[in-house]
């Protein structure tokens, strides 16, 4: 390979359906950036850290969620935030059992974002709204959720 070629063509956006490679028709410059948590509903939390200890996780930990505390287990760089209840779960048109309830996503620009996926017709599923989460102090969130139910929330990089 010609070490002076000139680099190649950026690959516009894509996703995946099915097997098949699809091109989006977003213009949008405001996408999520690194994973922040995965909530997971743990009705009996005991049990769900003992059931993740036997991992191996790099930590166990409680940290500062709104009003309370949470216990928050990280395995490979993924922080995995436990909830005996979620606090949207009376806005799911069916209850949540248990188990990987939403992922959480960090961005540079709520607002952008948040006006990018309006364009599309996308709009918040809750929020935005203030929340303490944790380590990241009180910051803005926004929960979308997927028309198969798959829930993203998106936190702002730096606070207000």
């Amino acid at each position: 390979m010609d070490a002076r070629a000139d680099p190649p063509e950026p690959i516009p956006p894509k996703a995946e359906t099915r097997g098949k490679t699809i091109m989006t028709d977003s213009n949008a410059t405001h996408h999520f950036e690194e994973l922040f948590n995965i909530g997971v509903k743990a009705p009996n939390i005991e049990e769900e850290l003992k059931f993740l200890s036997a991992f191996n996780p790099d930590s166990i930990s409680k940290v500062q969620f709104g009003p309370k505390e949470i216990d928050a287990v990280e395995m490979g760089g993924v922080r995995f935030f436990l909830f005996p209840a979620f606090s949207y779960e009376g806005d799911l048109p069916q209850p949540h059992n248990g188990g990987i309830g939403h992922a959480s996503f960090m961005v540079d620009d709520l607002d952008e974002l948040l006006a990018d996926l309006k364009e599309q017709g996308i709009e918040p599923f809750r929020g935005p709204y203030e929340g303490q989460l944790g380590s990241l102090g009180k910051r803005m969130v926004a929960m979308f959720r997927s028309p198969n139910g798959t829930l993203v929330s998106a936190i702002p990089r730096k606070g207000s």
